[in-house]
């Protein structure tokens, strides 16, 4: 038998079967892209200050320094799994898996849902 065995890592099998959404990318990059606001937006994954699921209500807030990211859907998890992982960097409402994307800029609100901002959620359009 000779000693030059090449190990080529296997892909798990959720990699291997799972369909991926139309919602998001996956690839690993240093920075969050989404459409909000009628606009491209993205943020450095390095400033992200902290991430909120409201399971009730299947939606993740992103917090930044500029803003909050408001994203609701029934796939929600499964993206921000993907985010977590650093491979889903972009982003944009399909209506179907990802069904509200809101970005709400420091600021912009009267402070009433600064610690629920899911409370007005509207889809985007």
């Amino acid at each position: 038998m000779n000693g030059n065995v090449i190990r080529v890592p296997a892909r798990s099998l959720k990699e291997q079967f799972s369909r991926s959404s139309e919602a998001w990318k996956e690839q690993s990059d240093p920075i969050f892209r989404f459409w909000a606001e009628g606009d491209w937006w993205g943020f450095p994954f390095f400033s992200l200050s902290a991430s909120r699921y409201f399971g009730d209500k299947e939606t993740l807030c992103l917090y930044w320094p500029l803003g909050t990211v408001v994203i609701a859907g029934p796939k929600v998890l499964d993206f921000y799994a993907g985010f977590c992982a650093h491979r889903a960097t972009c982003l944009k409402a399909d209506g179907k898996d990802i069904k509200v994307l809101n970005l709400i800029l420091s600021g912009d609100s009267d402070g009433a849902n600064e610690a629920d901002p899911s409370k007005d959620l509207k889809p985007e359009k």
